[in-house]
């Protein structure tokens, strides 16, 4: 053991206590597991408990040891002798005194789990703590036990199956009030999901006692319920339902009645009321609404022609990316009951024109399901091709419902060939485009049947039996295969990376010294009322441009009803994105998009750490999107914006200094006010300086050992100001106004307070 480590423990001298942090981490590295052992045995003294000089010295030897553990990164090395000296504090009261202070046994058990789960992601450090730190839950300390819970969920990411061998008590704990740690259930179900079903009517009923994240975590484990044993939540379908109202938890909600509706609708039936009423409250909850009325509506007849006629009506009101969903809802029950979409082909007919390719084909087919009705349920044979962009319909006989005149229309890069009557196989071939044509020279033979449907006079439907050597077949460019291919995977893909990062909603390309890089931009999906990001983009400049648009192209195939080609415009404009980069090592986009899905994640996550994204977006698991901390959180706009500005003021301490060493605290009196932030002496004082918010590029809370703010860095015109107020909740508050003021000032069409006067950056 080192000597000055030696002195301190040994003879409990404070005053050499303060000399530990002026040795050389490699000095000490090597002897860190024997100075904890040390520590151990002096916390463990009879007399521990009265002596506040010994006190001190362990929570500064602590102090050290996990400040070397953490610069030298040998947390492996000195695992078993941290999780030792933590297991010995369960030996002890840990609960708080009368005064509400912590036992000095919770101290150090405090201190120690937080250098412990900093290393969350390094498995075998994971596998010794977790099981100690679970014991915490039940130690009697409310402060230390949420701190477990989020230490808990932290690691659950990436240690599910280590956590899931100690599901019970987490439970107990979750039930007994500590609804926090709720959010490692979802984690840890696939491991160990039989106990957490047992709890599925407990679960439930602390849903409305616990907070928007809390109340988030289990509504996520409900939707893994649902793909499970979806039968446990059908008696709580009502209950669910009373989180419909708020737009953080209905599209959870409305996930699990999918997968609920999936295997059994009929309980849904009761409840299509409450549906309907979302979704004219909530429209962007349209989509996954009437994936559950169209399960509904196969149910039987009647409930198919209430769905139908619901459905139906939505048609003019929904946008281009919703309409494909509504008719396929609207197919799916066509698909069982033939004859319901004929009062209804007049509006469905609409939009057989839509930009939406997978519409007019949804448009097609169910003109075709509905002709088969009234054929006797026999086969209508149309086909689909795509060409430049356009749908090309090649039908045999015109169905009963065509709004066509007699005889059959192909339509054919702009072009109509129309005859009177019907069109045979061998003209309809001569109609496609060149290269749809059979490679072979062998004339397509067909046999044709002619029969007149019962009640509709003047219309002759034919069909026709086409050999099996010249089918007519569908053109598919290389994208749209390997989409296909990957339809599943890819959305699984998209849906895992986005719980670890955000995706961009655009690119654009800057040219910087004759090199072409592109700019990324982020936007809050949220857009509350407040929203820092509804209009405005936060744009990040990046050298990872491969890896950004080929996830933004995998982003645009999991949102895509149906298989994406080049010619859709928005792989278009990314194809032409990506070519104008020119690449040293090429601009092959169909190679970039159908190679393996990217796996460096950690260095998108590193650019935008480095421009403090973070700071200002967040995940909500709720919507399982990324949000802006306003939008995830309106309930702090209340206190933090008069009349939509942010506005706070008060005490805080600037440390300045010539020299690092010597730099000290200084108290003065700030306002933050719309676009400026000045300072005075006091706040009587008159002579105020002034910090343009315009100016400032970044702000980032600076956490103490426990991840608690403390205080905050401003960086502004290449300088940085560090700031501390008097406690957590000013610190927080001060961030987050601050990370407002920016986001508004680089808004031109916000009109923010124009300054009289500017004085230097350089002068706070």
């Amino acid at each position: 053991m080192h000597t000055l480590f030696a002195q301190v423990l040994d003879e409990r001298d404070l005053s050499k206590a303060g000399d530990l942090f002026s040795v050389d981490d490699k000095a000490i590295v090597n002897d860190l597991s024997d100075v904890l052992t040390k520590i151990q045995e002096v916390s463990s003294a009879s007399d521990y408990l009265e002596n506040d000089n010994d006190q001190s010295v362990v929570e500064i030897s602590i102090t050290r040891v996990t400040s070397a553990i953490r610069e030298t990164h040998s947390i492996e090395r000195h695992t078993e002798a941290l999780i030792s000296l933590l297991e010995s504090c369960l030996d002890h009261d840990l609960k708080p005194s009368a005064r509400d202070e912590d036992t000095p046994h919770a101290k150090i058990a405090s201190d120690v789990l937080s250098s412990v789960f900093l290393n969350y992601n390094k498995p075998s450090v994971m596998r010794l703590a977790i099981p100690i730190a679970v014991r915490f839950l039940q130690a009697g300390n409310k402060e230390l036990s949420r701190n477990v819970s989020s230490y808990l969920s932290l690691t659950a990411i990436d240690n599910a199956e280590v956590l899931a061998v100690h599901i019970i008590p987490i439970l107990r704990s979750i039930e007994a009030g500590n609804h926090a740690l709720a959010r490692v259930l979802p984690q840890i179900y696939k491991e160990n999901r039989y106990p957490i079903n047992d709890s599925v009517t407990e679960l439930v009923g602390i849903l409305t006692d616990c907070d928007v994240a809390e109340g988030s975590s289990l509504l996520q484990l409900f939707g893994l319920v649902a793909k499970c044993e979806p039968s446990l939540l059908e008696p709580h379908i009502s209950e669910l339902c009373n989180h419909l109202t708020s737009t953080a938890t209905s599209p959870t909600v409305l996930q699990t009645f999918i997968e609920m509706a999936n295997v059994n609708a009929q309980p849904f039936i009761s409840h299509v009321a409450k549906l309907k009423k979302n979704a004219a409250e909530h429209p962007s909850n349209m989509t996954l609404v009437a994936q559950v009325i169209g399960v509904v509506g196969k149910l039987s007849e009647i409930q198919g022609i209430s769905c139908m006629d619901y459905l139906t009506k939505q048609l003019p009101n929904v946008d281009i990316t919703t309409l494909p969903i509504i008719l396929r809802e609207i197919k799916t029950i066509a698909e069982k009951y033939h004859s319901l979409p004929g009062k209804h082909l007049d509006e469905i007919g609409k939009h057989s024109t839509s930009t939406s390719s997978s519409a007019r084909i949804l448009v097609q087919q169910i003109k075709d399901l509905y002709a088969k009705s009234l054929m006797g349920d026999k086969d209508v044979k149309s086909a689909w091709s795509q060409t430049e962009g356009t749908i090309t319909v090649i039908t045999v006989g015109n169905p009963p419902n065509s709004t066509l005149p007699n005889g059959t229309v192909t339509v054919t890069n702009g072009r109509q060939f129309m005859n009177n009557n019907t069109i045979s196989a061998g003209r309809a071939a001569d109609v496609r485009p060149k290269h749809d044509r059979p490679l072979s020279g062998t004339t397509l033979s067909s046999t044709h049947s002619e029969k007149t449907v019962s009640g509709i006079s003047g219309i002759t439907v034919t069909s026709n039996n086409t050999s099996a050597s010249n089918p007519v077949y569908q053109r598919k460019d290389t994208v749209q295969h390997f989409c296909e291919k990957h339809f599943d995977k890819i959305k699984r893909y998209i849906e895992h990376v986005t719980m670890r990062m955000p995706l961009p909603v655009r690119c654009t390309v800057e040219e910087h010294k004759h090199k072409r890089r592109i700019k990324v931009h982020f936007m809050c999906t949220l857009r509350g009322d407040q929203c820092l990001y509804s209009r405005h983009s936060f744009p990040v400049k990046t050298k990872q441009s491969k890896t950004w648009i080929h996830l933004m192209f995998l982003a645009l195939q999991a949102k895509a009803p149906a298989a994406l080609s080049q010619q859709e415009p928005s792989v278009a404009s990314l194809r032409a994105t990506f070519e104008s980069l020119k690449l040293d090592c090429g601009n092959n986009f169909v190679r970039l998009v159908t190679s393996s899905f990217p796996k460096d994640h950690d260095l998108l996550r590193q650019e935008l750490s480095s421009v403090r994204f973070f700071d200002v977006f967040t995940f909500n698991a709720a919507r399982r999107h990324w949000a802006c901390f306003l939008c995830n959180n309106p309930e702090k706009a209340v206190g933090l914006l008069q009349d939509g500005h942010p506005v706070i003021e008060g005490q805080l301490k600037e440390k300045k200094g010539r020299w690092k060493f010597f730099r000290r605290w200084k108290t003065r009196y700030f306002t933050l006010s719309g676009a400026q932030m000045t300072y005075s002496l006091s706040k009587s004082d008159t002579r105020r300086e002034t910090l343009p918010v315009s100016k400032i590029q970044s702000v980032k809370a600076i956490k103490s050992a426990r991840n608690i703010p403390k205080a905050f860095e401003i960086f502004a015109n290449d300088q940085k100001f560090l700031l501390k107020p008097k406690d957590r909740k000013h610190a927080e508050q001060w961030v987050q106004c601050l990370h407002i003021a920016v986001a508004r000032s680089q808004h031109p069409d916000r009109p923010e307070p124009v300054l009289e006067e500017e004085t230097r950056v350089s002068r706070l």
